[in-house]
């Protein structure tokens, strides 16, 4: 089998497309911190969506420590729930309703703790059930039991056991080939992240346009310009700063889909920065 070796770099220009070093320090403490959670936030629909949900409670946190919204504890629960742990998420789904009585998702964190709860009190009552069937065993043990009576506790006899259901997963769709979700939403997070950066690209130049007009000798001062350099500058940082984070989501999650997918294959991603650039280095190899 002939291995063909496959190297994907993700990079954004960044020292070199930006306004200088002191304006980008003035503007960057104005980021709002509600568009790095919005990015987090966005990260970690595109990886629920792919099945990756602890990567999607990964990336929920870091938006709720920066923005605590009670949405983000709804988010939480959910990823919780869908990855089987109905504890945590009941508890979150609580949390919720605590702080948001009567928020969007009210309605629907109520009825689902409503159906957790009813589903622990189901297995509750099956496992006494199960408890109670073992006692009287014990019990026709201890006094002999003559074979009719331990017949009669068989399989559809007067003491049977009711049988023990699992519940039907409805969180886990058919998967035709294992990681290709992932791979798919690793690939549209990434391509979301490359527009973002562009973006965040162009108006850095346009940023850097206008500074270097202000600057010349003889110019005029011009208070809209000013303003508009400054609005740039910080839609630059905000377009970077989120094309970045949306690239290494995508490689994170092309990266676990494809290890999903080829687990004898070996992979590696690392960082790289430099001077005038920084990004990811995501490598390996496809038979």
């Amino acid at each position: 089998m002939i291995r063909v070796p496959v190297c994907l770099v993700l990079l954004g220009a960044i020292g070199a497309t930006t306004a200088p070093a002191d304006a980008v320090a003035q503007t960057a403490s104005s980021v709002d911190k509600k568009q790095v959670a919005k990015q987090y936030v966005d990260a970690g629909l595109a990886a629920q969506s792919a099945g990756d949900y602890d990567t999607a409670i990964t990336f929920y946190s870091k938006a709720y420590d920066l923005v605590p919204h009670p949405t983000l504890l709804f988010n939480l629960a959910q990823a919780h729930r869908l990855a089987g742990r109905s504890a945590q998420a009941l508890s979150l789904y609580k949390r919720y309703l605590s702080e948001d009585p009567n928020g969007p998702q009210a309605r629907t964190a109520r009825e689902l703790v409503s159906e957790i709860e009813a589903h622990k009190a189901d297995e509750a009552r099956l496992a006494a059930a199960a408890r109670k069937g073992d006692d009287a065993r014990k019990a026709d043990d201890a006094r002999g039991a003559r074979p009719q009576q331990v017949a009669d506790r068989g399989p559809g006899g007067p003491g049977a056991e009711a049988p023990v259901i699992a519940p039907r997963d409805t969180a886990s769709p058919d998967v035709v080939e294992p990681g290709r979700s992932q791979r798919i939403a690793g690939l549209a997070t990434g391509a979301g992240g490359v527009a973002a950066l562009a973006v965040g690209i162009g108006f850095g130049l346009h940023a850097r346009s206008l500074a270097n007009e202000l600057s010349r000798d003889g110019a005029v001062y011009d208070p809209a310009k000013v303003r508009a350099g400054e609005r740039a500058n910080t839609i630059a940082i905000i377009g970077i700063a989120g094309g970045s984070a949306l690239i290494a989501a995508g490689a994170v999650l092309y990266w676990r889909g494809y290890a999903q997918g080829r687990s004898t294959e070996r992979i590696s991603l690392a960082p790289i920065l430099s001077q005038h650039a920084a990004g990811l280095v995501l490598s390996g190899a496809l038979p």
